[in-house]
């Protein structure tokens, strides 16, 4: 498995020092926070300059998340937003290409995200499908992927469930529009969580990796050789990413890159075990102990 990490673990913290960070502890690649770290209007030599820095520490960028700064709304049918929407998309896009990063999250909770009150559902979905399928074109040109993430419905009305994100992503039906999930979201979502991977594991273009508090795997109650079995099944080869916060009401970084590289480090070694149990079960089989515990001591 590839485990990349979000750049937005480490806050508004230098990003060369957090690409430089990722590496040294361990990550196949960085998920660069796009409108934080590297927003559309950033130009072609800082650009360059960031896959400068992966370059440099050896890893890749797995894709871009965070991308939207506010100033257009997907989830609606009016039809000058959807225009905007699809042209900004385009813009994330050409970010992506600049940094041969294959994957664009079409996430966020806020309000771009966000179905109004009085909107007709069912139009609204049909709008943002075509803006979707447009930008799906684009992105085909650029062999970049767009993935839809389902998130819970305390942040958004819109796609919660990996069944509503595939089932919306079915009516896109372009080949460059997939989804992604996120364990937090999914454990907050998904009466079965590896149940639902197994069942729309084949549709997704990454997956988040975050604990019940939405810190690091390993800090809290998520099952996660659950989760690992379950994307082994489906199939799943892309990357898992970090997205983990010190999410709190009134902060949303860690108080320092240390605490974020200490989580990351936690994280990465619980994630790391729970595909090696599960690689090693899927070949072998479990083998219990007398006290009725699995052991892969000796083996």
């Amino acid at each position: 498995m590839k485990f990349s990490m979000c750049t937005a673990v480490f806050g508004m913290h230098d990003l060369h020092d957090t690409i430089r960070r990722a590496a040294e502890i361990g990550f196949d690649a960085v998920e660069i926070t796009a409108a934080k770290h590297l927003p559309v209007e950033s130009t072609k030599e800082r650009r360059a300059e960031v896959k400068g820095w992966l370059d440099e520490a050896g890893i890749a960028c797995s894709g871009l998340h965070y991308i939207w700064d506010g100033s257009v709304k997907l989830a609606t049918k009016d039809k000058e937003q959807n225009e905007k929407a699809c042209e900004y998309l385009c813009k994330v896009i050409d970010v992506a290409a600049d940094l041969d990063a294959k994957t664009v999250i079409v996430g966020s909770g806020g309000a771009t995200r966000h179905l109004d009150d009085e909107a007709d559902r069912e139009e609204a979905a049909k709008c943002v499908a075509e803006v979707l399928r447009r930008a799906g074109d684009y992105a085909q040109t650029k062999d970049v992927y767009l993935a839809v993430e389902a998130i819970n419905r305390y942040e958004t009305n819109f796609l919660n469930t990996m069944q509503e994100a595939t089932e919306f992503v079915e009516m896109v039906n372009h080949p460059h529009v997939c989804t992604m999930a996120d364990t937090y979201h999914i454990n907050i979502e998904e009466t079965d969580p590896a149940g639902s991977i197994r069942k729309y594991g084949y549709a997704l273009q990454n997956l988040h990796l975050a604990d019940s508090n939405r810190c690091a795997p390993g800090t809290g109650h998520i099952d996660f050789d659950a989760i690992a079995a379950a994307l082994l099944e489906s199939g799943f080869d892309k990357y898992c990413s970090f997205e983990v916060f010190g999410l709190y009401p009134w902060k949303l970084w860690f108080d320092s890159a240390d605490e974020a590289e200490r989580q990351m480090r936690i994280g990465l070694q619980t994630a790391k075990a729970a595909f090696a149990r599960a690689e090693y079960n899927a070949q072998y089989g479990p083998i219990d102990n007398k006290f009725g515990e699995t052991s892969y001591e000796g083996r």
